[in-house]
């Protein structure tokens, strides 16, 4: 073994991964883009968790997706998920360009007012000169929409950019578009609606080989994993790739200050704190992501299963909503189950809804967000938001719409997420206000009769302190005037 002191840490936490030689996994996602690819498929779509490794196999996919004659250009729509469409599509004509090493004077990047202009500019003026620089080279875009967007729906914008790109896609023989999406399948019904025969294939957690690779290449110079410490990551991470990393990063950097170069796992048990505040970031968008009333659940069953398994609770292992049982009056029954099961179609908790998916994730719900917080969170949540979660599920069909896929990926169940309307998002925020205006009200008046009280108290005291006195009339009658203008100034 060499020694550790002087070696940077391997693992790779906070970016993408665009490095071939230390990217692992995902044979059978660049296997099911290359075959679409060869097979003339014009869109193909993706989609997972964040920090999945979305954008990491974007960046590989030029250099391990081998199809002859094809040009990769990647473009982010988060940094432009803002925008116009008429923007949008400037930028992308100067992501081309640019990434393609085209020659400014070769090449006339259409401004957002000419394509306001001319809507049909950019299929008609700039693709044709970016072909004729190709020549017979395909253009493949790789579209990150990942976190650009919220969690119900398409953004307007996006919305018309891939509606116009479903109609220059198939007019340019030449032109291919690979879009990454972030959400489940469940959740981006409307870009399917867009795209209904495009291949979908999902960016999920990693297989038990590629785990090995993650863990033991990065170091398989320096440090030596023992069976049973590999066994202890990958049942902390589940085989999500982000949080391999953060306790892969967390471990080789006690191994390098200890000087020790095995890892057991003891090891790996004396990490997990560090661990869990490396990952904060990662943790923090799976909160963010959850509305309050799922985070309740979400808590609940992290709760539930530390008290299964300290007291070995067999029927709370089952059923973890049966800490929430005295609290049906804010959270109903039906509610709780059906936001347990959405949970688990997220992807958050397990096909069963009785256990956290990520057992780094449930220590970290344990430490920041125990079970009684986040109930005094929903208690002082406004009820029409409640309700509207409830409405909101109950709205959703559950129906399934099949779509072309090679022989690795499954059929894909659909669900419709209705967007919520400005009427509702108003009618939800006059509620709030009322409810606030009407606490106000309720404070002022508390406050007034508190003062008239305290005046009379303070009168009284001075009346029977003046009365033990011998200058008992004359005192009370120059108390009274101070009191009467207390209890008017109250």
């Amino acid at each position: 073994m060499i020694q550790l002191k002087s070696q940077r840490n391997p693992y790779i936490i906070g970016r993408p991964i665009s490095e071939p030689e230390i990217f692992f996994g995902r044979q059978e996602q660049l296997a099911f883009i290359e075959e679409n690819l060869r097979g003339g498929e014009k869109v193909i779509l993706l989609h997972g968790q964040r920090r999945i490794g979305n954008s990491s196999l974007l960046q590989n996919i030029p250099k391990l997706v081998k199809v002859d004659k094809s040009a990769f250009v990647s473009f982010d729509l988060e940094y432009h998920s803002q925008e116009k469409l008429e923007n949008l599509l400037e930028s992308l004509a100067e992501t081309i360009v640019e990434q393609l090493k085209i020659s400014p004077d070769k090449v006339v990047i259409p401004k957002a007012k000419e394509i306001q202009e001319q809507k049909d500019i950019f299929c008609t003026n700039f693709l044709p000169q970016v072909d004729e620089h190709l020549k017979d080279t395909n253009l493949v875009l790789l579209l990150d929409e990942f976190d650009a967007l919220n969690n119900k729906h398409i953004g307007v914008e996006l919305e018309s950019l891939f509606k116009q790109l479903k109609n220059i896609v198939y007019k340019n023989q030449r032109l291919f578009v690979i879009i990454f999406t972030g959400r489940k399948p469940a959740d981006i019904s409307n870009l399917l609606n867009i795209f209904p025969k495009a291949p979908i294939a999902e960016v999920g957690l990693l297989d038990k080989e590629s785990i090995e690779q993650l863990i033991i290449e990065p170091v398989a110079d320096a440090l030596k994993y023992e069976p049973k410490a590999i066994e202890a990551i990958t049942d902390l991470s589940a085989g999500h790739p982000y949080f391999i990393q953060i306790l892969c990063f967390a471990i080789f950097s006690r191994a390098r200050e200890l000087e020790k170069w095995e890892v057991s796992e003891e090891d790996v048990e004396m990490i997990i704190d560090r661990a869990v505040e490396l990952a904060e970031a990662g943790f923090a968008w799976y909160w963010e992501a959850l509305s309050v009333p799922e985070k309740v659940v979400f808590s609940a069953v992290a709760e539930a299963q530390k008290i299964a398994i300290e007291k070995k609770d067999q029927q709370l292992e089952k059923n973890p909503l049966m800490l929430l049982q005295s609290h049906d009056d804010v959270l109903s029954r039906d509610l709780q189950k059906k936001l347990t099961k959405e949970l688990a179609s997220k992807g958050f908790l397990n096909e069963q809804g009785s256990k956290v998916k990520i057992e780094l994730v449930r220590r970290w719900l344990i430490q920041r967000h125990p079970l009684w917080h986040e109930i005094r969170e929903l208690e002082k949540l406004d009820k029409q938001e409640v309700k509207y979660t409830y409405e909101t599920l109950n709205q959703i069909p559950e129906t399934s719409q099949n779509h072309k896929q090679s022989n690795m990926t499954q059929s894909t169940a659909l669900s419709q997420h209705p967007q919520k309307s400005e009427q509702d998002v108003s009618s939800v925020k006059a509620s709030k206000d009322k409810v606030h205006q009407n606490r106000g009200e309720i404070w002022l008046l508390t406050g007034i009769i508190f003062l008239g009280a305290a005046a009379i108290a303070t009168f009284i005291i001075m009346y029977n302190s003046a009365k033990q006195n011998n200058g008992y009339l004359e005192k009370k009658q120059s108390l009274m005037p101070t009191a009467i203008s207390t209890i008017s100034q109250a």
